[in-house]
């Protein structure tokens, strides 16, 4: 049953294939094309020859003709015909001018640079004209006519307030030893001493003799020497001693 309908069926090459359209197709050109040669040889084909055209008709009468004989003008000709067309300058005519009136030279004569600056100058006021501002009264003063101390007046007056060598007492310097110093900010202040006129005039000599050698580094006895024997100062022999 199978069989029979399988019969009944079409096959695939029963329905048959669509017509295609028709391929309006090309082919590769196998032709030969002319080159710039042969293209030039082809128009010149086309083209007539010289003696194609035909002669045209020469004039009856056979008149005849010459060369000219002309001279033309060169360009330096040219310049001079031209120039001579243009009116000079002196044939414009010239504007009407005012008349002349009359003038002279200056004879003034001017300052100079140094009359200029003392013209100035003079109008100018002076130091003196300006007037001077009140300055104050000078106070009162007077010189200093006090004789100040010298060192050795001053190594004086301090020696004064020290007790001279017989002023102390070995006995109560030695009772002070053992006794409770008080301080200093309520320590009494020491008693005044007289100091001997001779201790006074030895100190005095000391003093001076040593600041004379401070300032001028010889001794007194040193320079009294020299006095009294200048030959000392040449050979080179010192006087000095020690104190």
């Amino acid at each position: 049953m199978i069989v029979f309908s399988a019969r009944g069926i079409p096959g695939p090459s029963a329905y048959g294939a669509p017509k295609p359209a028709p391929i309006n197709g090309g082919k590769f050109s196998i032709s030969q094309s002319k080159s710039d040669i042969e293209w030039q040889m082809y128009r010149a084909k086309q083209i007539p020859g010289p003696g194609q055209y035909g002669n045209p008709k020469a004039p009856q009468g056979g008149g005849g003709g010459r060369f000219s004989t002309a001279n033309p003008k060169g360009e330096t000709d040219w310049i001079v015909y031209r120039a001579k067309g243009i009116p000079a300058p002196g044939e414009y005519g010239a504007p009407s001018l005012p008349p002349p009136r009359g003038g002279r030279f200056s004879t003034s004569k001017p300052k100079s640079d140094v009359e200029w600056m003392i013209a100035r100058a003079a109008q100018i006021p002076g130091p003196s004209q300006y007037g001077a501002p009140p300055l104050p009264k000078p106070s009162g003063g007077k010189f200093n006519m006090s004789k100040a101390k010298s060192s050795i007046d001053w190594e004086v007056y301090r020696c004064k307030d020290k007790p001279g060598p017989g002023a102390y007492s070995p006995e109560r310097s030695m009772h002070v030893k053992h006794e409770k110093r008080l301080p200093r900010s309520i320590s009494a202040p020491p008693e005044e001493t007289e100091v001997p006129e001779p201790i006074l005039a030895s100190l005095h000599e000391t003093l001076t003799q040593r600041l004379y050698h401070a300032q001028t580094g010889s001794t007194v006895e040193q320079a009294t020497a020299r006095a009294k024997d200048p030959g000392s100062m040449r050979t080179g022999r010192s006087t000095r001693r020690p104190f």
